[in-house]
Protein backbone atom coordinates (compact mmCIF):
# COMPACT_ATOMS: atom_id res chain seq x y z
CA UNK A 1 0.00 0.00 0.00
CA UNK A 2 1.23 3.52 -1.08
CA UNK A 3 1.76 6.13 2.23
CA UNK A 4 0.72 9.35 1.45
CA UNK A 5 2.07 12.66 3.13
CA UNK A 6 0.06 14.83 4.63
CA UNK A 7 -0.12 18.30 2.14
CA UNK A 8 0.01 20.76 4.87
CA UNK A 9 3.28 18.76 5.77
CA UNK A 10 4.24 18.38 2.23
CA UNK A 11 3.98 22.35 1.80
CA UNK A 12 6.04 22.32 5.05
CA UNK A 13 9.04 20.38 3.86
CA UNK A 14 8.88 22.30 0.02
CA UNK A 15 8.91 25.58 2.31
CA UNK A 16 12.60 24.04 3.75
CA UNK A 17 14.30 23.48 0.98
CA UNK A 18 12.45 25.39 -1.55
CA UNK A 19 13.41 29.17 -2.36
CA UNK A 20 9.95 29.97 -3.77
CA UNK A 21 8.30 29.62 -0.06
CA UNK A 22 11.14 31.00 1.74
CA UNK A 23 10.61 33.75 3.58
CA UNK A 24 11.00 37.13 1.17
CA UNK A 25 13.53 39.90 2.44
CA UNK A 26 11.71 43.26 3.29
CA UNK A 27 12.04 45.87 -0.06
CA UNK A 28 14.21 49.00 0.65
CA UNK A 29 11.86 51.97 0.92
CA UNK A 30 12.99 54.01 -2.11
CA UNK A 31 12.42 58.04 -2.52
CA UNK A 32 8.80 59.01 -3.47
CA UNK A 33 8.70 60.46 -6.92
CA UNK A 34 8.94 63.98 -7.26
CA UNK A 35 8.37 64.33 -3.51
CA UNK A 36 9.38 67.86 -1.95
CA UNK A 37 10.38 68.29 1.50
CA UNK A 38 9.89 71.95 2.62
CA UNK A 39 11.75 73.65 5.33
CA UNK A 40 10.34 77.40 6.48
CA UNK A 41 13.47 78.42 8.26
CA UNK A 42 13.23 79.76 12.18
CA UNK A 43 10.06 79.73 14.15
CA UNK A 44 8.55 79.89 17.59
CA UNK A 45 11.06 81.87 19.63
CA UNK A 46 13.67 81.97 16.94
CA UNK A 47 12.39 84.91 14.64
CA UNK A 48 15.12 85.23 12.13
CA UNK A 49 15.70 88.40 10.37
CA UNK A 50 13.18 90.88 11.69
CA UNK A 51 12.08 94.27 9.93
CA UNK A 52 9.54 96.44 11.60
CA UNK A 53 6.60 93.76 11.95
CA UNK A 54 8.11 91.60 9.62
CA UNK A 55 9.45 88.25 10.95
CA UNK A 56 11.54 85.92 9.08
CA UNK A 57 10.17 83.33 10.64
CA UNK A 58 6.83 84.10 9.50
CA UNK A 59 7.99 85.26 5.64
CA UNK A 60 9.73 81.91 5.47
CA UNK A 61 6.21 80.05 6.13
CA UNK A 62 4.22 82.25 4.17
CA UNK A 63 6.30 81.62 0.39
CA UNK A 64 6.61 77.89 1.79
CA UNK A 65 3.03 77.64 1.86
CA UNK A 66 2.44 79.19 -1.46
CA UNK A 67 5.01 76.97 -2.54
CA UNK A 68 3.23 73.82 -1.44
CA UNK A 69 0.11 74.55 -3.03
CA UNK A 70 2.12 75.31 -6.22
CA UNK A 71 3.24 72.06 -6.17
CA UNK A 72 0.44 70.31 -5.14
CA UNK A 73 -1.42 71.42 -8.45
CA UNK A 74 0.95 69.66 -10.12
CA UNK A 75 0.95 66.65 -8.44
CA UNK A 76 4.02 66.51 -6.39
CA UNK A 77 4.33 64.84 -3.06
CA UNK A 78 4.78 68.08 -0.27
CA UNK A 79 6.44 67.35 3.18
CA UNK A 80 6.52 70.59 5.17
CA UNK A 81 9.12 70.35 8.09
CA UNK A 82 6.22 72.62 9.93
CA UNK A 83 3.39 74.50 8.78
CA UNK A 84 2.87 76.80 12.25
CA UNK A 85 4.75 79.11 14.03
CA UNK A 86 6.82 76.38 16.35
CA UNK A 87 10.66 76.19 16.97
CA UNK A 88 12.88 73.12 15.28
CA UNK A 89 15.76 72.13 15.77
CA UNK A 90 18.31 71.42 12.83
CA UNK A 91 18.00 67.50 13.52
CA UNK A 92 14.65 68.16 13.77
CA UNK A 93 14.58 69.46 9.90
CA UNK A 94 16.96 66.91 8.65
CA UNK A 95 15.48 63.68 9.91
CA UNK A 96 12.04 64.82 9.45
CA UNK A 97 12.80 65.06 5.38
CA UNK A 98 15.00 61.81 5.66
CA UNK A 99 12.21 60.24 7.37
CA UNK A 100 9.75 60.90 4.64
CA UNK A 101 12.57 59.71 1.79
CA UNK A 102 12.04 63.04 0.00
CA UNK A 103 14.17 63.52 -3.45
CA UNK A 104 14.97 66.73 -2.41
CA UNK A 105 14.81 69.70 0.38
CA UNK A 106 14.27 73.34 -0.03
CA UNK A 107 15.12 75.59 3.28
CA UNK A 108 13.33 78.76 3.09
CA UNK A 109 15.55 81.96 4.36
CA UNK A 110 15.58 85.27 3.47
CA UNK A 111 18.68 87.40 4.97
CA UNK A 112 19.36 90.41 6.95
CA UNK A 113 21.77 92.89 7.39
CA UNK A 114 22.29 96.50 8.79
CA UNK A 115 22.76 98.21 5.85
CA UNK A 116 18.96 98.89 4.65
CA UNK A 117 20.02 98.78 1.06
CA UNK A 118 21.47 95.30 1.04
CA UNK A 119 19.55 93.13 -1.33
CA UNK A 120 20.25 90.00 -3.59
CA UNK A 121 19.76 86.54 -3.82
CA UNK A 122 21.90 83.26 -2.78
CA UNK A 123 21.99 79.54 -2.45
CA UNK A 124 23.75 77.73 0.05
CA UNK A 125 24.63 73.94 -0.73
CA UNK A 126 26.94 71.45 1.36
CA UNK A 127 27.34 68.33 -0.35
CA UNK A 128 28.08 68.36 -3.84
CA UNK A 129 25.20 66.45 -4.97
CA UNK A 130 23.51 69.69 -3.72
CA UNK A 131 25.31 72.13 -6.09
CA UNK A 132 22.33 71.85 -9.15
CA UNK A 133 20.06 72.44 -6.70
CA UNK A 134 21.17 75.34 -5.63
CA UNK A 135 22.26 77.03 -8.83
CA UNK A 136 18.47 76.57 -10.35
CA UNK A 137 16.85 78.48 -7.52
CA UNK A 138 19.08 81.16 -7.05
CA UNK A 139 19.34 82.22 -10.98
CA UNK A 140 15.42 81.04 -11.08
CA UNK A 141 14.98 83.51 -7.76
CA UNK A 142 17.14 86.26 -8.75
CA UNK A 143 15.69 86.68 -12.34
CA UNK A 144 12.14 86.52 -11.12
CA UNK A 145 12.92 89.18 -8.45
CA UNK A 146 14.97 91.59 -10.31
CA UNK A 147 18.02 91.01 -8.40
CA UNK A 148 21.49 90.88 -8.28
CA UNK A 149 22.50 87.01 -8.24
CA UNK A 150 25.17 86.19 -5.77
CA UNK A 151 25.14 82.41 -7.02
CA UNK A 152 25.46 79.79 -4.57
CA UNK A 153 28.19 79.23 -1.24
CA UNK A 154 29.25 76.21 0.45
CA UNK A 155 27.90 76.54 3.46
CA UNK A 156 27.97 74.42 6.92
CA UNK A 157 24.60 73.77 7.84
CA UNK A 158 23.46 70.88 9.84
CA UNK A 159 20.32 70.88 7.18
CA UNK A 160 22.26 70.26 4.36
CA UNK A 161 25.19 68.37 6.50
CA UNK A 162 22.70 65.69 7.16
CA UNK A 163 19.99 65.44 4.76
CA UNK A 164 20.33 62.28 2.50
CA UNK A 165 19.16 63.69 -0.41
CA UNK A 166 20.16 67.16 -2.83
CA UNK A 167 19.13 70.13 -0.52
CA UNK A 168 19.59 73.61 -0.23
CA UNK A 169 18.66 76.58 1.45
CA UNK A 170 17.20 79.59 -0.81
CA UNK A 171 18.16 83.20 0.77
CA UNK A 172 15.85 84.83 -1.64
CA UNK A 173 16.31 88.36 -0.85
CA UNK A 174 17.13 91.07 2.10
CA UNK A 175 14.22 91.02 4.73
CA UNK A 176 15.54 93.98 6.16
CA UNK A 177 16.02 96.62 2.95
CA UNK A 178 13.75 98.59 2.98
CA UNK A 179 12.14 98.63 -0.64
CA UNK A 180 11.61 94.60 0.20
CA UNK A 181 9.57 95.85 2.80
CA UNK A 182 7.64 98.08 0.96
CA UNK A 183 6.92 95.13 -1.14
CA UNK A 184 5.83 92.95 1.00
CA UNK A 185 3.34 95.41 2.17
CA UNK A 186 2.35 96.38 -1.07
CA UNK A 187 2.30 93.78 -3.38
CA UNK A 188 2.50 90.37 -4.21
CA UNK A 189 6.36 89.96 -3.46
CA UNK A 190 6.40 86.33 -1.32
CA UNK A 191 3.79 84.44 -4.00
CA UNK A 192 6.65 86.08 -6.81
CA UNK A 193 8.76 84.35 -4.85
CA UNK A 194 7.21 81.13 -4.50
CA UNK A 195 6.70 80.81 -8.10
CA UNK A 196 10.50 81.04 -8.95
CA UNK A 197 11.26 78.46 -6.38
CA UNK A 198 7.94 76.10 -8.23
CA UNK A 199 10.02 77.56 -11.38
CA UNK A 200 13.42 75.71 -10.27
CA UNK A 201 12.21 72.70 -9.16
CA UNK A 202 10.21 72.03 -11.95
CA UNK A 203 13.39 72.93 -14.12
CA UNK A 204 15.49 70.42 -11.49
CA UNK A 205 13.62 67.35 -12.02
CA UNK A 206 13.36 68.01 -16.01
Amino acid sequence: MKKFIPVFTFIVLVSLVSPVFAAKPTPTPVPTVKSVCIDPGHGGTDTGAVNGDLYEKNVNLNVALFLKAKLETVDYTVFMTRDADIALSNADRYNYCNEQKATILISIHHNGSTDSNMDYSQALYMKKVDVALAQKVVNAVSTSLTLTNKGISQFASGVLLKSKMPATISEGFFLTNENEYNLINTSNRLEDESEALFTAIQSYFN
